[in-house]
């Protein structure tokens, strides 16, 4: 079940129907969503935290403890609510509830120092407006001053002065109210508003009933009972602003079902705001201000689901040089501790604490020191030696607990206080989304400035005569800011000056209708409470945003804004109105797709909101049941697609589907939208029998799987040319697998045209390529996967390498079939007589140190390149071309097609796009295998065909009848050799007239004549995969080694030809030599 979020809003405006959504109520999302309110714009403000009233604020230790959140990355602990991040060495404490930091900050307000808006980093625009935004700013947040100088305020300006160089005692102005007065007239009126009784307990929330004066509120580190604009409130409920509690925003996307009209108008909403990974709001305006952590985290999410961002990112993330320090045991006259409503009876308000911070001393080495009032309900030991280090280091923990004792009692009453230091840290922090936990977590910026704000702090301490007690943490930082930065373009933040979000498409593009408006705009440390300066920047961006939206809205046709009414809902429910309980299933479905393997992680809503209205009697005509069908939400592992996690943006899920043609047959129906980080997009949808008798026996197999399995399909090409992926084919060897439903890999190891090695042999693409991609395969798809093996040529030579060296396992191979190659290998006379003279090593030494023969006529070479290709061309051979790069590869190899059987696209598309490059440094390796007549170790080593033990697999052989290269001797010699030796396998042979050597798999009529051996073979073996029934084996007449009835033809032309070679390299070395 899921519980209903907390819904304030008027009556008259429930509904979904919004201009612009405000995700955050700090001050950033605050100024944004009264900008907007006041220009009429319909506009939904949602809060992840709750609203805190004056009587839920903590006032004991006990309080605040529930009320604050835990996490710590390193030993794994999280609890309590989602109010503070712990993160490696540096804390940052982070707000939750209606109003953002407001609610339990200092309320401090400082205008933004010259010296951060000097900094190159700052963005020029800010400077045209600034000082006007900031005006505008400090008259809506009301800040003042207190006529009363508090007690801590004189200690700290009388010792301050002594220990500071060049200090300056600053002006404290907060958004605090000290004077009983009435609001403006132009608002709405208030009964009262009441004033700061000056109790100190600012920094745990003011229980002191100033409901009227706390709009949004918002638990940050520091804390503030305060007016942050009380009257946005009223223009918010004056002018239609809705808003929803405990509403934490997941990420954002664009409405996959937008549809523009010229000129840019859309009749549906732009953008989808996801309140978990099924609901969503939609609106055209989206301004993201959850603050720093907040937002960079909706943004990360978003990215992860396809918003193009850009690559800074959660970079520039500053703490403001914020250093916190806790000073016990003092003799001044601090009255540093908060007040209960008793002492406030008692106390005079001139003898009170006063805010939380009233004064503030800045020094000449570059940092700012507040002193702070310590709240009654915090748990002063946790500062006392156990989160904190302490100076002198003879004071010990338990002398705390006395000074506590002493506290209680009254006796010797000492005074505390908390000093927070800011300076400007480098800025150069980060922000990051852990993709394993899912969690947002940080790096701190350097902070050059500490070691002198530590000597402060001791100063400090020993002139009030206490104990210094400094956090552990690196850096304790309560002011955040950073990591959406405001830039000139996408190389330099995140947004522009405007708050927009870049699209990184382009270097100024930005995503239409997407802001961001809070602290994370600000893209170096301010040196000063940032509460000002985050206000001003959003007023800045409120002036552009609030033009963008009413240019916008004038631009839509009345009949484009009738068509999009009623369009705008949260998975077409109204939460306000939603009051049926909600069933959630989360399930996780594992199965295979296309052959590739594909886990699903679901959480499907059910709609049984429509269970009154269901008619029973539909359900027999094929209306879906209620409770068995919803809105699906998840993401998907899907490897083969994309490396990282596919998430469900859209999805429907029907667990049984009834078709009135089949009555007695169920199905269960799937369609999931999938955005990947890439920005690529994929529908996965489909459906399975759900096996009606066998069900109660299997239900938990039906219900987790996806469909039946069709093992990988691993391609070997042979030496340079491309066999399989033929672009200008409509059947290819990959189409046609890919019909079958196979996941197909195509291996290009070092003798491929696009990565050629200098220094490569047959046998390193057995030992390690082949290798390789068996192990990406098996990672992809599973350990216990098999792979049908398809090789061609070199490709099967290898194959047999990899296998019968021990580098790759039997066991992981569901089959086998080899074109033109084996563990054997038969050339014709002409090759033959090619390889047995010292043609490879004369080729070799022309080469040099270059063995990577460039093919293309017009590609420039070494001379040693020229003078080769120049003996390649002149070399007999049986078919002659007009293409000077066929010419040089029928020269080197001997012709590896019949030209009759190779359209002439596909004759244009290798000569000149594929065959490109020729790796010669395998050729050698190769001559030591072709003189051999089977494979050899690069030394020629008989090292392969004595472990036939190896070979435990079915094979296909497959030779060509009208011979090139490769002489149909090939595959006899190897079916029967497995025949001999692994009998208990299925092993077969064809040889298919009409084809030479290459042409098997590149002819026109390949997908008609060759590969439906290929399929037979795989589909048989697809059979026999889980049959593990001992083979009959082999009649004594199938092992018969007697003649091949394919006997070869042609002899006398192939002598004649091998003659002519002779006589050829004959004429050389007598020319040359």
């Amino acid at each position: 079940m899921e519980k209903q979020a907390e819904i304030e809003l008027r009556p008259e405006d429930r509904g979904d129907d919004y201009d612009a959504i405000v995700v955050g109520s700090g001050y950033g999302g605050s100024v944004a969503a009264c900008r907007m309110s006041m220009a009429g714009i319909k506009v939904c403000l949602l809060e992840k935290g709750r609203r805190w009233k004056a009587e839920d604020f903590p006032t004991d230790i006990w309080k605040i403890i529930s009320a604050v959140r835990y996490q710590n990355q390193n030993l794994g602990v999280r609890f309590g609510p989602e109010d503070a991040l712990f993160q490696n060495d540096s804390l940052a404490a982070v707000a939750c509830g209606l109003g953002g930091g407001s609610l339990v900050n200092a309320g401090v307000m400082l205008p933004t120092p010259i010296r951060a808006r000097r900094n190159l980093k700052w963005p020029k625009e800010w400077e045209r407006d600034w000082d006007i935004c900031e005006s505008s700013a400090a008259a809506m947040l009301r800040i003042q001053s207190s006529s009363v100088k508090f007690p801590i305020a004189k200690v700290m300006g009388e010792i301050a002065g002594a220990e500071f160089e060049a200090n300056i005692e600053s002006s404290v102005k907060l958004s605090v109210n000290f004077d009983v007065e009435e609001p403006p007239s132009n608002p709405p009126r208030l009964e009262q508003i009441n004033s700061c009784f000056a109790c100190g307990n600012c920094l745990a929330g003011c229980d002191s009933k100033l409901e009227t004066t706390i709009t949004f509120s918002r638990f940050e580190n520091n804390m503030v009972c305060k007016e942050i604009l009380w009257f946005i409130r009223i223009y918010s409920l004056q002018a239609g602003c809705t808003i929803r509690t405990k509403c934490q925003v997941q990420y954002v996307i664009k409405n996959p079902h937008g549809i523009c009209q010229p000129g840019g108008i859309s009749r549906k909403r732009r953008w989808r705001v996801y309140i978990n990974e099924i609901d969503y709001i939609t609106s055209d305006w989206v301004i993201l201000s959850a603050g720093v952590l907040g937002t960079t985290e909706i943004l990360f999410r978003s990215q992860m689901r396809g918003l193009r961002l850009s690559d800074t990112l959660g970079s520039g993330f500053s703490c403001n040089g914020n250093n916190l320090a806790y000073v016990a045991g003092s003799p001044a006259p601090l009255n540093g501790y908060g007040l209960n409503r008793k002492q406030l009876s008692e106390i005079p308000f001139q003898d009170r604490p006063g805010p939380s911070i009233s004064s503030s001393h800045t020094s000449s080495l570059g940092f700012t020191i507040q002193s702070a009032i310590l709240p009654r309900a915090y748990p002063y030991l946790l500062f006392e030696g156990i989160t904190t280090y302490n100076w002198p280091t003879g004071y010990r923990f338990f002398q705390g607990i006395v000074h506590r004792l002493k506290h209680f009692i009254g006796l010797g009453l000492s005074q505390s206080i908390i000093l927070n230091a800011m300076g400007y840290d480098e800025s150069d922090g980060k922000i990051m989304l852990e993709k394993d936990t899912d969690k947002i977590c940080f790096h701190p910026p350097q902070d050059p400035l500490l070691p002198r704000k530590i000597i402060a702090f001791q100063k400090l301490t020993k002139k009030l005569g206490g104990i210094l007690f400094m956090s552990r943490y690196r850096s304790t930082a309560v002011h955040l800011l950073g990591g959406c930065n405001a830039s000139s373009d996408a190389s330099g933040g995140v947004c522009n000056h405007k708050g927009q979000v870049f699209d990184p498409k382009t270097p100024s593009t930005v995503h239409a209708g997407l802001y961001v408006c809070d602290a994370s705009l600000i893209p170096c440390s301010v040196g000063i409470n940032p509460s000002l300066t985050i206000a001003t920047a959003a007023e800045h961006a409120s002036r552009y945003l609030v033009q963008d939206i009413l240019e916008y809205k004038n631009n839509i046709s009345a009949s484009v804004a009738a068509v999009g009414q009623n369009q705008f809902s949260v998975t077409g429910k109204n939460l306000e109105n939603d009051n049926e309980s909600t069933v959630l299933i989360k399930e996780t479905m594992r199965g295979y797709v296309g052959g590739m393997p594909c886990t699903v992680h679901l959480k499907m809503k059910m709609q049984s909101q429509n269970l009154k209205s269901f008619d029973k009697r539909n359900w027999f005509i094929g209306e879906p049941h209620p409770l068995l069908r919803g809105k699906a939400g998840g993401y998907v592992v899907f490897s083969a697609i994309e490396k990282d996690k596919l998430h469900v943006i859209d999805g429907e899920m029907d667990l049984c589907v009834v078709d009135g043609r089949t009555p007695y047959t169920q199905y269960m129906h799937y369609r999931l939208l999938l955005a990947a980080a890439s920005g690529s997009r994929y529908i996965l949808e489909g459906k399975k029998i759900m096996n009606p008798y066998h069900f109660a026996l299997y239900a938990w197999r039906e219900t987790t799987t996806l469909e039946k399995v069709l093992n990988p399909i691993l391609l070997l090409n042979g030496y340079t040319m491309e066999s399989y992926w033929l672009p200008t084919e409509p059947h290819d060897l990959v189409r046609t697998l890919l019909e079958e439903g196979h996941d197909v890999w195509l291996l290009q190891t070092r003798l491929h045209p696009l990565n050629p090695a200098n220094n490569a042999t047959i046998e390193d693409i057995g030992k390690y390529d082949i290798p390789a991609a068996f192990g990406k395969i098996l990672e992809v798809h599973g350990p216990s996967t098999k792979i049908h093996v398809v090789a061609h040529c070199a490709g099967g030579l290898a194959i047999h390498i990899a296998l019968m060296g021990g580098h790759v396992s039997a066991t992981h191979i569901a089959s086998l079939s080899c074109t033109n190659s084996s563990m054997f290998f038969k050339l014709k006379a002409l090759a033959t007589i090619k390889m047995w003279l010292p043609l490879v090593p004369i080729s070799m030494a022309i080469l040099g140190k270059n063995k990577i023969l460039p093919l293309l006529e017009k590609s420039k070479g070494s001379s040693g390149h020229r003078l080769l290709k120049f003996i390649a061309r002149c070399l007999p051979r049986y078919e002659r071309c007009t293409c000077k790069e066929c010419e040089v590869l029928s020269g080197i190899f001997g012709n590896a097609f019949w030209h009759e059987n190779v359209s002439p696209a596909l004759h244009h598309w290798l000569n000149t796009e594929s065959a490109t490059k020729l790796p010669m440094s395998a050729f050698p390796h190769l001559r030591r295998i072709c003189n051999s007549g089977y494979i050899v170790d690069s030394n020629g080593n008989n090292s392969f065909l004595i472990h036939p033990e190896r070979m435990a697999i079915s094979t296909l052989y497959i030779s060509g009848g009208r011979s090139l290269l490769v002489t149909p001797e090939t595959s006899y010699l190897a079916n029967k050799y497995m025949k001999l030796h692994q009998p208990g396998f299925r092993h077969e042979r064809a040889v298919v007239d009409g084809f030479g050597h290459s042409d098997l798999l590149i002819g026109e009529k390949s997908h008609e004549k060759v590969f439906p051996h290929i399929i037979s073979h795989i589909r048989l073996a697809e059979q026999e995969g889980n049959d593990l029934t001992p083979r009959k084996k082999d009649s004594e007449e199938a092992l018969d080694w007697g003649d091949d009835p394919y006997r070869e033809y042609g002899d006398f032309g192939c002598w004649f030809f091998a003659l002519a070679i002779i006589f050829f390299f004959l004429l050389l070395h007598v020319l040359f030599w």
